[in-house]
């Protein structure tokens, strides 16, 4: 009998320091390597949807964004408008009536909160960044906060989802001043670094 126990004592001792050793050896993720990935990227292209809620209903937009660090932001919206951002000017061309036009970025209409680049700037210059991990049966992902900077009380903060097996942004969510869902942008395809021709950049 007190050999069974001796034995059933040990077992359960080396149970427990291996289980002891496993949880101090299992690193934790660092935020920072997700952070560090996503503002070395020089180049990128994705799909995207933009969901916009107000109180009586959601507007959807579809698109292809094309940025490069380099030469500008591309937003294809739709099958119909084109829209090329260089410095502080959007050249638009609305591709069905085939009429261009320029005007000042800061008459963005809101679309310039789709772009994976506006959050990794803030990455910059934000102080108050948040981070924590979530997962669900499929993914694991870093969740940043992030505040959006001006005056608007509908688009306060910001947290972007970056699935942390590829380092990818999946979507981001938008929230107003009291923490309601306002926007949801979903990026699809995202492919990083790709070769991108000057054309999809130039300005007529």
């Amino acid at each position: 009998m007190r050999r069974k126990l001796l034995i059933l004592f040990s077992v359960i001792f080396v149970f427990t320091i291996i289980v002891i050793f496993y949880g101090c050896g299992k690193s934790k993720k660092d935020p920072n390597e997700v952070t560090n990935y996503l503002k070395d990227l020089k180049t990128y292209s994705t799909d995207f949807i933009i969901e916009i809620k107000n109180d009586k209903q959601v507007i959807t937009y579809e698109g292809k964004h094309y940025y490069s660090k380099a030469l500008g932001h591309r937003m294809e919206l739709g099958q119909d408008r084109v829209f090329i951002y260089k410095g502080d000017k959007i050249y638009a061309h609305d591709v069905k009536n085939n009429v261009r036009y320029t005007v000042d970025k800061k008459f963005d209409s809101g679309f310039l909160l789709s772009f994976v680049e506006e959050y990794i700037n803030l990455l910059y210059t934000n102080e108050e960044i948040k981070y924590e991990f979530k997962e669900n049966e499929m993914k694991k992902y870093q969740l940043i906060h992030l505040l959006i900077p001006g005056l608007n009380k509908d688009t306060e903060k910001a947290v972007m989802y970056v699935e942390l097996t590829s380092n990818l942004p999946e979507k981001v969510i938008i929230y107003d001043e009291k923490d309601n869902e306002k926007v949801k942008i979903t990026y699809k395809n995202f492919q990083p670094n790709p070769e991108l021709k000057q054309e999809l950049f130039k300005v007529e």
